[in-house]
């Protein structure tokens, strides 16, 4: 069977329409055909990007849902010590979002502010038009999941699926580190567990953006953590870390 030749019925129908089809520079109008299918990769790679950035986040683990919605213009600003905490988290923030990678620590006494900068930070990048992925996760919240899934196999799939996020993210916030070492009937067994769960997050995060919130001094977080688990996470960079030395923000 011969090829059907469309040649005819074409030429009759940009003779209809006024067009001489001799003039029209095929191999241009496939480059143009082709600029605008790769444009429109672009744009649904972009999309796709989008929603899979913005489900990771909301999967976050965290106490209260509401919390992950804190921005920087919701931060009241009262007096100098707060003035130089929220440019030094928007600073980090601007770095961030240009490329840098590294480790940052907001350290603290309790209700001072650090992590709703830090998840300020978050939304930030979120907002913001780099194709960088974040995620929170309260590292209280976790550890408790680790322990009870010791025995539940349910809670230990959901263990392991936030540790998939936290492998996956490029940008994490582990919230409230040291604040386990608190619990003064620890055992033995269960802080060797946390060692080793910190140490699987440490190797995970290699590369990769940290902001950890604790409030725990530098000292005592070497005293409560094996070095190298130190190391790993917490900010040795001066200009990498907020000390929070201003009022509780929960009495404001």
């Amino acid at each position: 069977m011969e090829p059907l030749n469309l040649d005819g019925p074409m030429r009759r129908i940009a003779a209809k329409h006024g067009i001489d089809i001799n003039k029209i520079d095929i191999d241009q109008v496939l480059k143009q055909r082709d600029q605008r299918e790769e444009l429109e990769a672009v744009k649904f790679t972009n999309m796709n990007n989008r929603i899979k950035r913005t489900r990771l986040f909301n999967s976050s683990l965290i106490s209260d849902a509401e919390d992950l919605h804190q921005f920087f213009s919701d931060f009241e600003i009262s007096d100098d010590a707060q003035s130089i905490e929220f440019n030094k988290a928007t600073d980090i923030a601007n770095r961030i979002m240009s490329g840098e990678v590294g480790n940052y620590t907001f350290a603290g006494k309790a209700g001072s502010g650090k992590t709703m900068l830090a998840v300020s930070i978050l939304n930030q990048i979120m907002n913001s038009q780099t194709n960088l992925s974040c995620y929170f996760a309260s590292f209280s919240m976790l550890l408790n999941m680790t322990l009870v899934g010791i025995k539940d196999f349910s809670m230990k799939q959901k263990a392991w699926d936030v540790e998939d996020c936290i492998k996956a993210c490029d940008v994490l916030v582990l919230d409230d580190l040291g604040s386990e070492s608190a619990m003064k009937s620890e055992t033995d067994e269960a802080s060797n567990h946390t060692q080793s769960l910190l140490f699987r997050l440490a190797d995970y995060r290699k590369s990769k953006v940290n902001i950890v919130t604790t409030n725990n001094s530098s000292k005592e977080l070497q005293s409560i953590y094996n070095p190298k688990i130190y190391s790993r996470l917490i900010a040795k960079k001066s200009n990498n870390a907020i000390r929070f030395d201003s009022k509780d923000m929960r009495n404001i």
